[in-house]
């Protein structure tokens, strides 16, 4: 639409050279030859803003083309969005459901932890009930300790009593002989 005024404008001159031309009967044939040489540049001049004209219009279908394209990019990108959209909607589900299943587990576990508590108090009365028994059966042990000492003082008594009286006898007895050997006597 910017070839409008110039269109016009040249329409204007042709109409003015063709009324020119019908009055220039009388005129000479200089002025008959600079009229047609007039004419000829003016169509020259209209065949240059045709094919501007023409070149514009190729320009605004080119444009039109690239509109069009870009519409349809622009769809394809909108489509796009929505079927991202759609996962992302999907994961956010998925990661509702995974966070229920962890909260399932968290109050399992610390169900499992109560548990665990009551086990472990269970387990520590029983270490208490054990070192209660370790501590009477080292006591016991203590005890046995001792009785097996006062036995062995015993029998370290008997042994020397035994020997006082088979040193304090005569007898030739083949028992007291073998017993004598052994004690290394």
């Amino acid at each position: 639409m910017k070839h409008g005024p110039a269109i016009a404008k040249v329409a204007f001159m042709l109409a003015a050279s063709a009324s020119l031309l019908t009055t220039a009967t009388s005129v000479s044939a200089q002025g008959l030859r600079d009229l047609i040489g007039d004419r000829g540049e003016s169509r020259g001049d209209l065949r240059d803003l045709i094919q501007d004209r023409l070149a514009s219009r190729e320009d605004l279908r080119d444009l039109l083309r690239d509109r069009l394209e870009t519409r349809s990019d622009l769809r394809d990108l909108i489509l796009d969005r929505l079927a991202s959209r759609e996962d992302l909607r999907d994961l956010l589900k998925d990661r509702l459901e995974r966070r229920k299943d962890l909260r399932d587990l968290i109050s399992d576990r610390l169900a499992s932890r109560e548990d665990s508590r009551d086990l472990l108090g269970d387990r520590l009365e029983r270490r208490k009930d054990l070192r209660n028994l370790i501590s009477d059966r080292s006591a016991s042990r203590d005890d046995l300790r001792d009785l097996l000492r006062d036995r062995l003082e015993r029998r370290s008594d008997l042994r020397d009593l035994i020997l006082d009286r088979i040193r304090s006898s005569d007898s030739e007895s083949p028992v007291l002989n073998r017993i004598r050997d052994r004690l290394g006597e």
